[in-house]
This record gives C-alpha cells, structure tokens and sequence, in this order.
C-alpha cells in the first residue's frame, strides 16, 4: 500500500498541488475570518465548511492509501466542524470561535505529527495483521 502512495498521485498530502487546495487554502480561510467581525453564523459556516472539507480529505486519504495521521486528523476535523457550527449558531455558550482556534493551533500538529511517529507514514500489512 505505502509503495503505491509514495510513488503515485494517491497520497494528497504528498501532492502539493492537492496538499495546497486540500489544506492550506481552507486554513487560510479559517484564519481570516477569525479575525474579521462577522456575524457569528457566518464565522460558523464557513469554519465548518473548510474543516468539513479537510476531514473528508483526511478520511479519503487514510482510506485511498493509508497515510496515517489522516485516519486521527479526519475525524479530528469533522470533530472542529461541527463545534464551529454549533458555536457560531450559539447553541452553546461556552466555546468561542478563539478557543475553538486555539485547539485547531494545538491539536493540528499534534494529530499530524505524532501518529507517524510512532506508526510510520503509512498504514502498513503489518497494522492491518493486528486488526
């Protein structure tokens, strides 16, 4: 599995076309809507837009090739998504979009970094034999 995503166009993350449209320019767009003072269900919308958007990506990527930190970062995302859409529809109270931010600053590198090193970049027969 690992050989066919680091040669090929399977592993988004190693694309940096894909890697750019995928994740950056979503965060981008998180990023400066945090900063400007819109109305909080706009905030909240288009935060759980782009964290919707780099979920399904991670969980494509994890399923397509088995890069290893987007089966944490997917649902960590999608996670992020919804906490932004129900905080910018304020049906809760005691998370704000920079709280919400701050995690997304903290927990991003945790979930990219860590799982491969400790697992490796990809998913390999060797963890799919322990399943």
């Amino acid at each position: 599995m690992s050989e066919k995503c680091e040669t090929g166009p399977h592993d988004w993350v190693a694309s940096k076309g894909r890697f750019i449209l995928t994740w950056v320019l979503p965060a981008i767009l998180i990023v400066i809507t945090g900063v400007m003072q819109l109305a909080p269900w706009i905030t909240g919308s288009i935060w759980a837009i782009a964290l919707s958007w780099m979920g399904y990506a991670c969980l494509r990527n994890a399923r397509q090739c088995g890069r290893m930190h987007c089966f944490f970062s997917g649902p960590f995302f999608l996670g992020a998504a919804v906490f932004a859409l129900v905080t910018g529809l304020q049906w809760i109270q005691w998370l704000t979009f920079k709280e919400l931010g701050i995690i997304l600053l903290i927990g991003t590198p945790l979930v990219c970094v860590l799982p491969e090193v400790f697992w490796g970049t990809y998913k390999t027969a060797e963890h799919v034999e322990k399943e």
